[in-house]
């Protein structure tokens, strides 16, 4: 296996999201790597662009996908990673990130899955299945937690013991 020198990591805010930053940056730290944070400011899809809609929808998606990559930056170096950078992308969220994997070539990229159902990945898609399928390095998909068992009931026909 090859060292792991430069490591990408998929952000937009969601809990799997946050799993999959938590992942890379531990990865990035045991590897002394290069951390990229990168994230995509998606591209509404708009009939019309009466009144400059669709210009103000770009730039509020931009800077709030800049906000969250500070954040997730100052996250990064706080844990010891000692090189971290931090990309913005705007487009197709699929396209923008196998993009930046040609252009950059990390040995690795991690990112969250959101655990969608099979009706739910045929409604809006899934942006890991599209980047597995076309990556040209590898990926590691961070799942979401399992939820937790729920506590045992108790019946209510038990007797309390005696006093």
């Amino acid at each position: 296996m090859t060292a792991l020198r430069s490591i990408a990591v998929a952000v937009d805010g969601s809990k799997s999201a946050d799993r999959a930053l938590e992942s890379a940056t531990a990865l990035a730290k045991l590897a002394s790597a290069t951390l990229t944070i990168v994230g995509v400011a998606p591209a509404p899809v708009l009939y019309s662009d009466e009144g400059g809609v669709l210009l103000e929808v770009l730039a509020s998606n931009r800077k709030a996908v800049e906000a969250l990559l500070r954040t997730s930056a100052e996250s990064a170096r706080k844990a010891g990673v000692a090189m971290v950078s931090t990309e913005v992308r705007e487009g197709i969220v699929v396209e923008e990130l196998l993009q930046f994997l040609e252009e950059r070539n990390p040995d690795l990229l991690v990112m969250g899955a959101r655990g969608l159902s099979t009706t739910g990945r045929l409604l809006v898609g899934s942006v890991s299945d599209g980047v597995l399928h076309h990556a040209h390095c590898s990926v590691l998909v961070v799942r979401p937690l399992p939820a937790p068992a729920p506590a045992p009931k108790r019946s209510r026909g038990a007797s309390s013991p005696a006093k």
